[in-house]
């Protein structure tokens, strides 16, 4: 993934990962079925902290919102901005 931007306002929208269920999914809920790892949410700190330089705002959003994974994720991610 690139973290680039292109305007004063950096929007980051997480999906989730499910590769397997993303083209392949009888349901819709399916693709976003996905709750990231402390591992996969530490790789964008660098580059959110990096859009954050350059722009007004900086907004990252969550869509992995089955089973309540966007809320979690959501949290997770900036106690590890915190942290940092």
């Amino acid at each position: 993934p690139v973290a680039v931007a292109t305007s004063d306002i950096a929007y980051v929208r997480f999906h989730g990962r499910n590769r397997e269920k993303w083209w392949n999914h009888k349901e819709a809920w399916e693709r976003y079925n996905y709750d990231y790892s402390d591992d996969e949410l530490v790789e964008w700190i660098p580059k959110l902290k990096e859009l954050e330089k350059n722009t007004k705002e900086t907004l990252v959003y969550f869509n992995n919102h089955y089973r309540g994974n966007a809320v979690k994720n959501a949290k997770r991610l900036k106690k590890l901005l915190q942290e940092e």
